[in-house]
């Protein structure tokens, strides 16, 4: 074990100590080195995040709003550098293998509308120079958002990205690298971007 991997697992259980109010974490499941969760505007009462039993977790978990929420299922494995940022609702089934730097997105961050966020990267940086959460003040009402959901048995390769709004039905599998933008059905082979169904399973 190096200095660097004890640094983690202090740091790690610090945010959990801090963050216990808001998550729902089995005794089972394993968080690993990479693990980070980032509650950016907690609200008292609500809980941003569930992991199931025997689930081997080794990503980031982001919440920019007092508003979203992630459940990991059972016996789910999520790899290093794959980051889920939820505003809305990210919902993963059970016995899911997503694997490392994949992005699942549940909103667009900005507005497609250029007068709708020409002051977003202002806001930010005053923010920032003040010290102050770079979120601060940011107008989420012009920000588009819908829910995810990834089915029981679904497999993601590496570098996968999900983006708003999308279903992933059970046992499908997305090719690495694949953009989601649109449903996937259930025991389908998907890949590319935008991803586009490469061949049906048998099961």
């Amino acid at each position: 074990m190096n200095i660097r991997s004890i640094y983690k697992k202090y740091k790690r259980k610090k945010q959990l100590k801090a963050a216990a109010p808001y998550i729902q974490i089995h005794p089972d499941a394993v968080l690993s080195d990479n693990f980070n969760l980032d509650l950016r505007a907690p609200k008292s009462g609500s809980t941003y995040l569930e992991i199931g039993a025997k689930s081997m977790v080794d990503s980031s978990f982001v919440f920019e709003t007092e508003t979203g929420h992630i459940k990991v299922g059972e016996r789910v494995h999520i790899g290093g550098g794959t980051q889920l940022i939820s505003k809305n609702s990210i919902t993963i089934g059970d016995d899911v293998i997503i694997a490392w730097n994949c992005t699942i997105y549940d909103h667009n961050s900005h507005s497609i509308h250029w007068e709708e966020r020409k002051n977003d990267v202002s806001l930010e940086w005053e923010n920032a120079v003040k010290g102050q959460s770079v979120l601060q003040n940011k107008d989420w009402s012009v920000v588009k958002s819908a829910p995810i959901t990834i089915g029981d048995k679904v497999w993601m390769g590496f570098g996968v990205t999900v983006l708003k709004g999308v279903t992933i039905g059970e046992g499908a599998v997305i090719g690495a690298c694949s953009v989601v933008t649109k449903d996937v059905a259930p025991y389908t082979v998907v890949a590319g971007n935008p991803a586009q169904v490469v061949r049906t399973l048998n099961h």
